[in-house]
């Protein structure tokens, strides 16, 4: 769906109370914030919790939030807030390693080039992404698997453009060394 007609559901929401309105955007919506949820807090029943959460918050506010413009940012950044409050409340937060059977539930769609890529690949991509300082992480993750805009990261994180875009390009010129340096290495050994 596109940003238009997102838009417009948000609306239809918010003005008019037009609660089939506010399940159209909500199954539209929800996956995106899922993962981004995901992303955050590395806990899947974590990531749901938070984006029920933001959903139910939008409709209890919907009078309120008529001036939004960019609905999917808003969501987003509610979602960000979530997610720092669930980390401060928890203070030995530690990542937990997720089932493969749940990293197959919150996949990431696929196209046909990413299908042939090896998993021994990916999770060297995996590793290499964990490994980036937290906020080029933040932002490769938002732009490359969330598929947000530079304009949608920057208002999310309250960073210029520019910063978006020289992060972005730190990230991807570390990812691309990592990667490569571990296949030739490997290359060497066999």
């Amino acid at each position: 769906m596109d940003q238009c007609k997102l838009n417009q559901l948000f609306t239809d929401m918010t003005a008019n109370n037009d609660e089939e309105a506010f399940k159209l955007f909500y199954n539209q919506c929800f996956v995106r914030l899922l993962r981004y949820s995901y992303s955050l807090t590395r806990s899947r029943e974590v990531a749901e919790e938070i984006t029920n959460d933001v959903f139910m918050h939008c409709w209890q506010k919907r009078e309120t939030l008529r001036h939004i413009q960019n609905p999917e940012v808003y969501l987003f950044v509610v979602a960000r807030n979530k997610a720092v409050d669930f980390r401060r409340k928890q203070a030995n937060f530690r990542e937990i390693d997720i089932s493969e059977e749940e990293r197959i539930q919150i996949a990431f769609d696929s196209n046909p080039e990413e299908l042939m890529i090896s998993a021994e690949m990916v999770r060297k991509m995996e590793i290499s992404i964990e490994q980036l300082p937290p906020k080029c992480k933040t932002i490769y993750l938002m732009i490359k698997q969330h598929g947000l805009k530079y304009k949608e990261v920057a208002d999310i994180l309250n960073l210029s453009i520019k910063t978006v875009e020289n992060q972005l390009s730190i990230a991807i010129k570390r990812l691309t060394s990592a990667v490569r340096f571990t296949l030739e290495k490997e290359d060497i050994y066999k």
